[in-house]
C-alpha cells in the first residue's frame, strides 16, 4: 500500500511539473509573459504578418500582433495593426514601425525603430508606420514601379517616337529642298557682301595700326618713368596718410580723455556751478531792477565832471588856491537884474 502511494505521488508531481512546463512554453511561444500595453500602427500593406507576429524594438522582442483592421481612407485601404508591448516599455514619439525580416529566410516581424524625441507615445496611442524594410518587399515595390513606368511612360514614349519618325520620313524630301534653297540664298548673300566685308576689314586693320603707333608713342621710357614717379609719390602719400591717421587717432583719444575729465569736473562741481548760476541770476536781476537809477547817477556824474573840467579850463589856479569862481554872468538870477 505504501509503494502505491509513493508511485501515485511521483506521477502527480511529474504531471504537475509537465503542466507548468507546458504553460511556460506556451507563454514563451505566444510572447506574452506579463502585463502589456496596447498600441496601434497604421500601415499601407501588411504582407506576411498576422496574429502572433513578433513585435521587436531595435531587434529586441517586446510583444506581438493582436489583430489587423482594414480602414478605407482617401480612396484606398489602409490597415490598422493592433499590437501589445511589455508594460512600461518606453517608445519615443518619433519612432517608426516597419515590416522587416532579419534575413532572406527569416520570418516577418514588426520592427520598431526608436527615435530621439523626449516625448513618448502614451499607452493606447499610435506609432507611426513606415514602408517595409525587408529586401523582398523593396524588390516587389521596385518591380511594381518598373511595371507602372513601362505601362504609363515607356510605351507611350515609344509610340510618340514612332509617330515622329514617320512624320520625318514623310517630310524629308520637302524639308531637304527647303534647306537647299535656304543655303543657296545665304551663299548668294555672302557672295554679294564679301567685297564690303573685305574693305571694312582692311579699314579696321589700318585704324588698329594707327592706334598701336599712338600707344607706342605714349608708352615710351620717359612716360614710364613719370608713371613710376607718380606711383612712388602715391605710395609716399599713402604712408603719410597712414601716419596722419595714427596721429588723428591719438588726438581723438586725447580729446576723448579731455572730454571725460571735463565731464568728471562738471559732475564733481555741479553744486558749485548751480550756486554760481543762482548768484549770477540774482546779480542780473538786481542790476535789471536798478539800471534806471544807475543810469541817472552815471549821467549826473558825467555832467558834474563836464562842469568840473570847464571850471578848471577857465581858472586853473583853483587847483592851487581854492575858492569859489566868479559867478557866470550868463547864469545871473533874474531878481538881481
Amino acid at each position: 500500500m505504501r509503494n502505491y502511494f509513493v508511485n501515485y505521488t511521483a506521477v502527480g508531481v511529474f504531471v504537475a511539473a509537465m503542466i507548468v512546463a507546458l504553460i511556460w512554453a506556451l507563454a514563451q511561444i505566444s510572447g506574452r509573459t506579463g502585463p502589456t500595453d496596447s498600441y496601434s500602427i497604421l500601415m499601407d500593406a501588411v504582407t506576411d504578418i498576422d496574429y502572433g507576429t513578433l513585435v521587436r524594438y531595435e531587434g529586441y522582442k517586446v510583444g506581438q500582433v493582436e489583430r489587423i483592421e482594414p480602414e478605407w481612407t482617401d480612396g484606398k485601404y489602409r490597415f490598422r495593426v493592433h499590437v501589445t508591448v511589455e508594460q512600461g516599455w518606453k517608445i519615443p514619439a518619433d519612432s517608426v514601425a516597419r515590416i522587416s525580416a532579419s534575413s532572406f529566410l527569416a520570418g516577418k516581424t514588426v520592427e520598431i525603430f526608436g527615435g530621439a524625441a523626449q516625448e513618448l507615445v502614451a499607452a493606447g496611442g499610435e506609432i507611426v508606420g513606415g514602408t517595409p524594410a525587408d529586401a523582398f518587399s523593396l524588390m516587389a515595390q521596385v518591380a511594381g514601379q518598373i511595371g507602372d513606368l513601362s505601362e504609363g511612360s515607356l510605351k507611350p514614349l515609344i509610340q510618340h517616337v514612332d509617330e515622329i519618325i514617320a512624320r520625318i520620313g514623310n517630310n524629308t524630301d520637302t524639308n531637304l529642298n527647303d534647306l537647299f534653297k535656304s543655303l543657296q540664298a545665304i551663299a548668294a548673300d555672302v557672295q554679294d557682301k564679301t567685297p564690303k566685308i573685305t574693305t571694312d576689314i582692311s579699314t579696321f586693320t589700318t585704324q588698329m595700326n594707327a592706334t598701336l603707333l599712338q600707344a607706342d608713342k605714349l608708352v615710351d621710357d620717359r612716360n614710364i618713368e613719370s608713371v613710376r614717379t607718380i606711383l612712388a609719390n602715391i605710395e609716399t602719400a599713402s604712408a603719410q596718410a597712414q601716419g596722419a591717421a595714427a596721429d588723428i587717432k591719438e588726438v581723438s583719444a586725447k580729446v576723448q580723455t579731455l572730454i571725460d575729465q571735463l565731464n568728471d569736473m562738471v559732475g564733481d562741481n555741479r553744486k558749485n556751478v548751480d550756486k554760481s548760476i543762482a548768484n549770477l541770476e540774482y546779480i542780473l536781476r538786481s542790476v535789471s531792477q536798478n539800471i534806471d537809477s544807475i543810469t541817472r547817477n552815471i549821467d549826473g556824474t558825467a555832467r558834474n565832471m563836464s562842469e568840473f573840467s570847464r571850471l578848471i579850463r577857465q581858472n586853473p589856479g583853483l587847483l592851487l588856491n581854492g575858492g569859489s569862481p566868479e559867478a557866470d554872468r550868463g547864469l545871473t538870477p533874474a531878481s538881481e537884474q
